[in-house]
């Protein structure tokens, strides 16, 4: 009975999976051809595809979210809210309010791989270091920040980037 309910388990994750991924990959290809969306059509939920969406909400007067929210499905002519899409961090969100808002896209990546780096040195990070903000990052900066004695704000403010020895990266 343990095996079979596991086995369930196992397919209705891997169905809610791919349905999540059916939805960004039809966002992005609607996205694509109405000239919001730059990107690879590749069912993954990023930076650029939230930045093709912010601007569709922005043209279109949704609430801008950057997220495929219900309003912004139903408008996009999408599949039903109730189909999860996975999580991911903006890379604007992860750096909003601090010094590198504006040092451009390839100087924040350079500063979120160096980040993955130092925190998984400090044992605070598992995931990958590949310079993509995730909620794993913004977890592990949370957890270092409060350890550190500083805002827990799970982004790159100021303190953040001086107490990882990220300034001038």
């Amino acid at each position: 009975m343990k095996i079979l309910l596991r086995a369930l388990f196992c397919l209705l994750l891997a169905t809610s999976l791919a349905s999540a991924d059916s939805v960004i990959t039809e966002a992005q290809k609607k996205l694509k051809r109405m000239g919001y969306y730059e990107g690879t059509v590749d069912g993954q939920m990023g930076s650029q595809t939230a930045a093709a969406i912010r601007r569709y909400q922005l043209a279109e007067n949704l609430k801008v979210t950057g997220e495929l929210n219900p309003q912004t499905r139903q408008n996009l002519g999408l599949a039903a809210a109730s189909q999860p899409v996975p999580e991911y961090v903006a890379i604007a969100d992860i750096f909003k309010g601090g010094p590198y808002i504006s040092i451009g896209a390839e100087g924040q990546i350079a500063t979120i791989r160096q980040a993955q780096k130092n925190l998984k040195l400090l044992g605070y990070y598992g995931g990958p270091v590949n310079g993509s903000p995730s909620p794993a990052l913004v977890s592990a900066l949370k957890v270092w920040q409060k350890s550190a004695g500083f805002r827990t704000t799970g982004r790159f403010d100021e303190s953040t980037l001086k107490g990882l020895d990220l300034m001038g990266n």
